[in-house]
């Protein structure tokens, strides 16, 4: 499997679990519910980010550089999200708590689809097939291990 169909494949996952989360907001009526509700999604989210980091990124490094450019950005996301994932975690109120949760849906949807539109195709244009499936072995594996930890 190619590392950018697995890749875009949990992105599946997590545009439905921003539904999910956008549509229960209203109804979650005190902060520690809404950081419960957060709690696996943003798991999987630090857990996605970490691997494209680790894998994709730094596969796509020596062919697009470390200063600027994409991967600069979509790292700068990445550290947004995790900036908003802690944020909500250390919410002071419900109304700062579902403010901070309004802004990660955003954050994460428009990165998602940096990633989707644009990440994608410069991975398959800078990649070789050869690579982009042994990356996609390295997720596999990366994945048993997360599963079984």
């Amino acid at each position: 499997m190619l590392i950018t169909d697995a890749l875009l494949g949990e992105h599946g996952v997590f545009h439905l679990l921003l539904q999910h989360i956008e549509q229960a907001l209203p109804a979650l009526d005190s902060t520690p519910i809404l950081q419960h509700e957060l709690a696996a999604f943003a798991f999987a989210l630090e857990s996605h980010a970490r691997l494209e980091d680790d894998l994709l990124f730094a596969a796509l490094e020596p062919r697009l550089g470390l200063q600027g450019g994409p991967l600069s950005v979509m790292r700068m996301e990445h550290d947004r999200i995790t900036n908003l994932l802690g944020r909500i975690e250390s919410a002071s109120s419900l109304e700062e708590g579902r403010a901070f949760v309004t802004q990660l849906i955003e954050v994460c949807r428009d990165h998602f689809q940096k990633e989707e539109q644009v990440l994608s195709r410069m991975s398959r244009k800078f990649l070789s097939e050869d690579e982009l499936m042994s990356l996609g072995a390295q997720w596999a594996g990366r994945r048993i291990l997360f599963a079984s930890a």
